[in-house]
């Protein structure tokens, strides 16, 4: 199944209601140098609340300008889980949608899955046109996005709102296999929001079926990358079949004091990837850091 950008008009219906990676210098990204590449913005762990008029949804605001501000815009925004901010509220996704609002306005497409901190129903309450795109056998907000140079799968490991664990279930990861073999002769990016390994692969993270997901991406080549959230801390590692990992750090708010909140600028080629970290804090020492991810042969 592919799955499209949705539109404007029924998104806004919803309203109503090497090693790991290798530093590069940060003039890999200046205006011309970009070309042939598949150009997403990427985000995790965006916490929005109704209920609060504080921090979390004004920082998705503040990295929406800065999509906006990019000197190309992406052909799209991947959201890797917890749009919401504790228990996905109807009201935490209305405040949601209109923090997003200038994306689809700009004709930026969106694409998300889900987190522990969100609720399906409710999502699609108050986002319609999500359900239409989301996967209606296994009844998860599960799609392929295809790109010129990689086809991005997002996965919906939301087991249960609101509990740390998240899974995958049996019905997914056959879908999973069968979509990634019918398209084995392009890369392909796995996102979804639970951790499935600790840094460098060697442990299981709070996806309760990563076992079971490894198992299915491991022997794949043509999968070249892991992107997950949850953590709330950037990290980018390589697993032992050669898979890039990449933990994305959030956007709504810190666990930790060594971690930032931010964005990632993504940008794949034919070979490798490159991304670049967007901080939403000042001063901030990784804003800016670009990395190269080198595929797996």
């Amino acid at each position: 199944m592919s799955v499209q950008a949705v539109s404007r008009r029924v998104f806004l219906q919803g309203a109503v209601a090497v090693g790991a990676a290798m530093m590069l210098p940060r003039g890999v990204f200046a205006a011309g140098v970009l070309t042939a590449c598949d150009h997403f913005a990427l985000m995790s762990d965006v916490h929005v609340s109704g209920g609060m008029a504080g921090g979390m949804a004004k920082r998705l605001s503040v990295a929406v300008e800065q999509v906006l501000a990019l000197p190309e815009r992406p052909r799209g925004v991947l959201i890797a889980g917890d749009c919401a901010y504790l228990s996905g509220k109807v009201s935490d996704y209305g405040e949601y949608v209109r923090r997003i609002r200038p994306l689809v306005e700009a004709g930026i497409p969106l694409h998300m899955t889900m987190g522990n901190h969100d609720q399906r129903e409710r999502f699609w309450e108050v986002l319609p046109g999500e359900r239409a795109v989301a996967n209606a056998k296994l009844r998860r907000q599960s799609m392929v996005v295809e790109g010129q140079n990689a086809n991005w799968l997002l996965l919906d490991s939301l087991n249960k709102t609101n509990a740390n664990a998240g899974e995958l279930g049996k019905d997914q990861l056959e879908w999973l296999a069968a979509e990634l073999d019918a398209r084995a002769g392009k890369p392909a990016v796995v996102m979804l929001h639970h951790d499935p390994v600790r840094k460098g692969g060697g442990e299981r993270g709070s996806l309760m079926d990563s076992g079971a997901l490894m198992a299915i991406v491991r022997p794949r080549r043509q999968v070249k990358a892991l992107f997950w959230g949850h953590t709330h801390v950037w990290d980018v590692s390589r697993d032992v079949s050669g898979i890039q990992l990449v933990n994305l750090p959030a956007t709504g708010y810190r666990l930790w004091g060594r971690s930032f909140l931010g964005w990632v600028d993504c940008q794949v080629y034919a070979g490798n990837a490159a991304l670049r970290v967007h901080t939403l804090d000042a001063g901030r020492q990784e804003d800016g850091w670009t990395y190269q991810l080198r595929w797996r042969a």
